[in-house]
Formats: structure tokens, C-alpha cells, sequence
């Protein structure tokens, strides 16, 4: 099962770049306000970008499908007794789930929506955050693109840190735009010895044009499409497009 045995190693190789995603969405919401501080973080993982909303005084709701990602942010959001939060995290799946309150802004980062295989399974999730989202409130994601898909995820990677290593081999199935990724993590124990692990990952490209089908017939306007971490056009060669969209 994905981000099952991995969650407990995943912040110590990831976690910058949930903190680079949280600068950066503040800048995205200076030029696109929100009008409002309630906040649905879908696919949120260890709560590392929900935490620091909540911090900011965000009212954040985190919802992710792993268990052990969620029990990684719970223990997270307890660890520092002396922050004033209003969080609360949920197991669900992202193409089903609802909210009793709309809120204002929903998240989704980290490519997280390209381990859709299915055009119906993105259109589920669209109308799952739109049915969850005020009228005028903001649905802000990131997304691989199909060039990064097959251009830039190398077939063998590897990731060594202290007491930890772990391979990732991948192969690119061009008619389906999907990149299917087997990794094999290493994890030294208190005994000194090492055991090892296995979870299967896949994600799809998908096109532009797909993307604004699917979010028009779900009632969004899009407001802006960025290459990611810059507020700038994408180009061809754009690794990740950043969604800014809009619930007419």
C-alpha cells in the first residue's frame, strides 16, 4: 500500500518541500485573495503545510487515505503544546468526501492529484472540492506535468540519508502518459540491523486541456495557470503547473 511504510521516513527527504509550497502559496494569495480563513488541505500527508496554516491562524481541516501519513501529522499537531491551533485532520479518499461547513480555500500539493489513473477519478475530486467551497472561494493545486513524467523522472534513483536508504526504479507507459514507480526503502533498526520495505506508486500526466474540461464542468473559473513556484506562464517544458481556480 502506498505511503504505508514510507510515511514514517517521509519527512526527513520531503519536508522542504512542503515548506516551499507553503512560501509560495502565500504569494500565490497576495495577487489571489481568499475571502475568508477556513481551509481544506486535501491529500494534506504529514500536516506539514496544514500546520503552518493553522499557525497563521487558518482554520484547517487536513484530509489524506493513509492512515499512517495521518498518524505522522496527528503526532505532529501534538507535539507542540504551546501553539493556539485550530486543526482537525481526516481519513478519506479524495474522490469521496464532504464537509457539513463550505469553506473558503481548498489545497492539494505535491503532485498528489496525478495518482488518479482515471479521468472519472479526477472529475470525482473536482466535484468533491466544489461541492466543500463557498461560492467565490478559491481551488488552488499542483499537478506533474506529462513532460516531467516522461522526461525528467530518471529510471533508477536513489536517496541515502543516515541509517536509511531507499531505490526508486521507474518505467513510463507512453499510450497512458503514466509513470509507474516501484520503491524500495531500507530502514536501519535499533538492533543495527536493516529491513526493508516495498510500496508500488503510479502517477498520469494529464493535458491542459483535460484539466480546464474536467474544472469548467465542475463550475470553476480558472484564474491563473503558473509554472510552478514562480508566478509566470507555464512553458513546454514546465515540470509542474500550479491551479488557481475559482468557485463561480
Amino acid at each position: 500500500m502506498m505511503y504505508n511504510d514510507y510515511a514514517r521516513y517521509y519527512d526527513d527527504g520531503q519536508l522542504h518541500f512542503s515548506v516551499l509550497m507553503f512560501d509560495y502559496l502565500q504569494r500565490v494569495l497576495e495577487r489571489h485573495p481568499v475571502p475568508g480563513r477556513s481551509m481544506i488541505d486535501l491529500a494534506c500527508g504529514t500536516g506539514t503545510l496544514a500546520l503552518l496554516h493553522a499557525d497563521l491562524g487558518w482554520d484547517v481541516l487536513g484530509i489524506d487515505a493513509s492512515r499512517e501519513m495521518l498518524r505522522v501529522a496527528q503526532r505532529k499537531a501534538r507535539g507542540d503544546l504551546t501553539q493556539q491551533r485550530s486543526i482537525r485532520f481526516r481519513r478519506a479518499d479524495m474522490r469521496d468526501w464532504q464537509v457539513s461547513q463550505p469553506v473558503q480555500l481548498v489545497t492539494c500539493f505535491y503532485d498528489s492529484l496525478n495518482y488518479l489513473l482515471e479521468e472519472a477519478d479526477l472529475n470525482a475530486t473536482f466535484a468533491c472540492v466544489a461541492a466543500a467551497l463557498e461560492t467565490g472561494g478559491r481551488w488552488i493545486f499542483d499537478i506533474n506535468t506529462p513532460y516531467f513524467l516522461e522526461h525528467i523522472w530518471q529510471p533508477v534513483e536513489v536517496d541515502e540519508r543516515d541509517g536509511y536508504v531507499h531505490i526508486m526504479h521507474s518505467e513510463f507507459e507512453p499510450e497512458r502518459c503514466i509513470s509507474w514507480l516501484q520503491l524500495t526503502g531500507f530502514a536501519q533498526r535499533s538492533d543495527g540491523l536493516f529491513e526493508r520495505f516495498s510500496e508500488q506508486h503510479a502517477e498520469r500526466g494529464y493535458s491542459q486541456a483535460t484539466l480546464e474540461q474536467l474544472l469548467q464542468a465542475n463550475g470553476f473559473t480558472i484564474e491563473a495557470v503558473y509554472d510552478c513556484f514562480v508566478l509566470t506562464e507555464p512553458t513546454p517544458m514546465s515540470h509542474r503547473w500550479l491551479w488557481v481556480c475559482t468557485k463561480q
